[in-house]
């Protein structure tokens, strides 16, 4: 018992500090963001700005990648280290939270969970390493790390637990110890994330939409949202591959650098016609949700989808980072315009193609509501679990048929 009492202290301890360094992390880049995009077009009014920063930006991200080889690897890649190893990289953890931030401080069309996730099982095992006792749970930290860091990131303490503790793994502690433990990181790290915002300022986290009227109409468009849903997570898919392999063949001919900089080109482009496209996406919401009533159905639908292109024209040119935050947006962009077209009240159109959107990425439908029901009004978290349930089942129904053939 006194050996799980001082468990339960260290994971309340840790999750605090890594409250703290959230907290610190997105703070920082958001004076960066600030003084490149809202400081600087004050003092040079120049209508390309916007352009000559994001090259820039390539530029830096760039060199800094073929210096030190320190882009940030996804959620997936990080929990897939941890699964296998029980533990992940400490080294370097300045220079890879600098390689962190570079690319959303210059306003690329990620978030910050990617790089946040993998310094923080670093600093989780790092912290194993210094203390003999919570060396033996290095595999049973680094999972406790990651489901606090997810809560705060995302804002959702329910959603960075469950996507973590899906994640098999060994631990001499019961399923009750364990959650327990879990639920003191997050309290820690929610605790110190959310005191150190209402002292200092700063936050994140998905906003709050207001609650749609959900009649008959928006019940029977689910047929239609669903499947919207769905196949916009096969355009991001599309997407994916298609830069994968364009960006993988420029990196081999022309090296790293020419490679950032061509997707700092893009994004810039993009900023200067799409200003929605850039950025991680959850402040762009809070304005979508009060102007999206000013844009034409389709051109919702055409911000979505240029959203989920120049997220992955960023992360395959070397611009890397999450891309929950962006793919999110985009389904809330696309379902308001298809709430308008199908005349229903958009924020349920929202709400139901983000969740078969990401249900479909996922294939996590418990976890997807979990993470969305922060976002949207509990009226449609019945619906979202059946978008989420069926865009998980296409990817699944697929996987089956390529074994059995």
């Amino acid at each position: 018992m006194g050996k799980r009492i001082r468990f339960l202290f260290f994971a309340l301890c840790i999750g605090g500090a890594i409250g703290a360094f959230i907290w610190a992390f997105l703070r920082v880049m958001g004076i960066g963001q600030a003084l490149l995009f809202t400081t600087l077009p004050t003092l040079v009014p120049q209508p390309y700005l916007i352009l000559a920063i994001c090259i820039l930006g390539g530029v830096v991200i760039g060199i800094y990648e073929k210096l030190f080889h320190a882009s940030p690897e996804n959620m997936e890649q990080v929990m897939a280290v941890i699964k296998k190893e029980g533990k992940y990289p400490c080294d370097r953890l300045a220079i890879r939270t600098i390689a962190a931030l570079l690319p959303l401080v210059f306003g690329a069309s990620l978030g910050p969970e990617a790089g946040l996730t993998g310094i923080i099982a670093g600093l989780c095992f790092w912290a194993g390493s210094r203390f003999r006792y919570a060396g033996k749970h290095l595999e049973e930290l680094s999972q406790m790390g990651l489901a606090a860091a997810l809560g705060v990131i995302f804002g959702s303490p329910l959603f960075g637990y469950s996507f973590s503790v899906e994640e098999e793994h060994t631990t001499e502690y019961g399923k009750t110890v364990r959650m327990i433990t879990y639920i003191m990181a997050l309290l820690g790290g929610f605790g110190v994330f959310v005191l150190l915002g209402k002292l200092l300022g700063g936050g994140a986290g998905l906003p709050r939409l207001t609650a749609p009227d959900i009649g008959n109409r928006e019940r029977f468009s689910v047929i239609v949202l669903v499947p919207v849903g769905i196949v916009t997570g096969i355009i991001y898919t599309v997407f994916h591959t298609g830069c994968s392999r364009f960006f993988g063949v420029l990196q081999k001919k022309c090296g790293v650098i020419l490679c950032a900089t061509l997707g700092g080109v893009v994004l810039g482009i993009f900023g200067l016609f799409v200003p929605f496209s850039m950025f991680s996406g959850e402040s762009q919401m809070e304005v979508l949700a009060e102007t999206y009533l000013d844009y034409a159905p389709l051109m919702l639908i055409g911000i979505g989808v240029a959203k989920l292109l120049i997220t992955n024209v960023c992360i395959q040119s070397g611009w890397k980072g999450g891309h929950f935050f962006p793919v999110i947006f985009s389904g809330v962009s696309i379902g308001y315009g298809m709430g308008m077209l199908c005349s229903v009240d958009p924020v349920f159109g929202a709400a139901v193609v983000t969740a078969a959107l990401l249900g479909f990425m996922m294939k996590k439908p418990v976890a997807v509501v979990l993470l969305l029901m922060l976002c949207f009004p509990l009226d449609a978290v019945v619906w979202m679990l059946v978008a989420a349930a069926l865009g998980a089942a296409v990817p699944a129904l697929f996987h089956e048929e390529g074994k059995s053939s």
